[in-house]
């Protein structure tokens, strides 16, 4: 049997032992996630298009949206084009967020970001300065939603690469959400930075130059495929009021943004009995043939007729140019985690239907009443009003870990395209990529390196994330 020595000791000392014992301890390394919650990282949001205001820099004056332009003259909004030979030579730039309409003396705020600030407020979060940034601070993108993918994801990258010079070098890789356009933006700037596509000749190689700065990337109600959306707009306009407000095609014509949103795969179009006619929308040619937008010589346009064609021409190269550069596959694996957020609970146009009439072809986009076929699942097909669903989820791309739709998680929301950046399914991703951490009470924190996982796909994510109701119109 061991026998143990005790060795008494008077309680003062023990006391003062203890006490030594605790000074000790204290002293000791203490782990970085009990030590101190680990940096919030920040979230920037890439708002949609027309989500920025348009200044004239000359001026200062606010041209869009702007009551007087959007009523009176017939479209006072054709000061907005950009001209033809030279897109970025224009004195009209970008201003701030798109807060709220002004007519006169009133006011009429837009609450689509109301939700999302709400929750980062609860989070912690601040609205910050791109300027004079800090921590734990969220922040708006303003661009000039007219211009291109490129030039905008140039830029949000030039801009980007500021801000985190500016910030904390313990800064974690930023959350970004991309509203519609804006995620073809941030897309554009986590796959090549400030990189130039060129004109011609091969395409850059991804590289992953937003990376470094990008950690997770929202994709939300973005037309990562086209939308046909923009070809109608392209032929009938956008107006809100009896031809008053908004974009007239000719105005329409001169946006790069509306043609880097045409649809990788344009479905035929139909006759009146749902059969497909052989026009391609991608070929300059069949635009003339059915006299598409202001290429048909008999619509009023500033610009003449050859110089139309000829920009076409030029928006056509270029749209295929980017789709094949957005397409591409990295050597290396996309180093930021992709959430997609969309909805199923509405319908998108499809394709259109082109009628005979008096010699002359008429495209219509809803179907004819009192047809003996009903064309509706043809026409449309089910989306959030503005990006059908298969768009927003590739359905038609590759889901490689090394491609920028290599997805985590596909989830539909029963909210139509502009409310959706301040969704219920918004909301609860962004809980689970910035949450406490139970057990040490720290910061889950997004923008570590995507791990080597399959992508989700379209196909295995859409039967369980389906929230919502079908479409009011049937479907093929």
């Amino acid at each position: 049997m061991r026998a143990t020595l005790r060795i008494p000791i008077p309680p003062r000392l023990r006391a003062s032992a203890l006490a030594r014992l605790v000074l000790a301890l204290a002293c000791l390394p203490v782990p970085a996630a009990r030590a101190a919650a680990a940096p919030l990282p920040p979230i920037v949001i890439v708002p949609g298009a027309p989500g920025t205001e348009l200044m004239d820099s000359r001026t200062g004056q606010r041209v869009w949206p702007s009551a007087w332009l959007m009523a009176y003259p017939m479209d006072g909004n054709d000061r907005l084009a950009l001209p033809l030979d030279d897109p970025e030579s224009t004195s009209i730039v970008a201003g701030k967020l798109l807060r709220e309409i002004r007519v006169g003396r009133l006011r009429f705020p837009i609450h689509v970001y109301d939700g999302l600030e709400q929750r980062l407020r609860a989070m912690g979060y601040r609205e910050g300065d791109w300027q004079a940034p800090g921590a734990g601070e969220y922040f708006y993108f303003p661009y000039d939603w007219r211009q291109s993918v490129e030039t905008s994801g140039r830029r949000f990258s030039r801009e980007l690469a500021g801000l985190y010079r500016r910030l904390p070098p313990d800064t974690p890789p930023a959350v970004v959400l991309g509203h519609s356009l804006g995620g073809l933006v941030a897309r554009y700037a986590l796959m090549y930075g400030d990189a130039p596509l060129g004109k011609e000749g091969p395409l850059p190689p991804v590289t992953w130059a937003g990376g470094a700065r990008i950690g997770t990337l929202f994709l939300v109600a973005t037309p990562n495929e086209g939308t046909f959306t923009a070809l109608k707009c392209l032929e009938k306009g956008n107006f809100y009021f009896w031809r008053h407000g908004a974009f007239s095609p000719a105005t329409l014509f001169t946006f790069r943004s509306i043609f880097d949103m045409l649809p990788d795969r344009v479905e035929p179009l139909i006759d009146r009995h749902g059969k497909a006619l052989p026009f391609r929308l991608d070929d300059p040619d069949d635009w003339e043939r059915l006299g598409w937008s202001v290429v048909d010589r008999r619509r009023n346009s500033p610009a003449l007729h050859a110089a139309r064609r000829a920009h076409l021409e030029r928006e056509l190269a270029r749209h295929a140019r980017l789709r094949d550069a957005l397409a591409q596959i990295a050597a290396t694996p996309n180093p930021a985690a992709l959430y997609v957020v969309g909805s199923l609970s509405q319908t998108v146009q499809r394709t259109a239907l082109v009628l005979s009439q008096g010699g002359r072809m008429k495209i219509r986009f809803e179907a004819l009443s009192g047809a003996r076929q009903d064309l509706t699942p043809l026409l449309f097909e089910p989306g959030d009003t503005m990006v059908p669903d298969r768009s927003l989820t590739a359905e038609d791309s590759a889901h490689d870990p090394a491609s920028s739709l290599c997805f985590r998680s596909v989830r539909h929301s029963t909210r139509s395209h502009q409310a959706l950046i301040s969704s219920p399914e918004i909301l609860a991703a962004l809980d689970e990529v910035i949450a406490p951490a139970p057990e040490a009470g720290a910061l889950k924190v997004a923008g570590g390196a995507a791990p080597a996982a399959v992508c989700v796909t379209p196909a295995a994510a859409l039967p369980l994330a389906f929230q919502g109701s079908p479409a009011q119109e049937p479907h093929q």
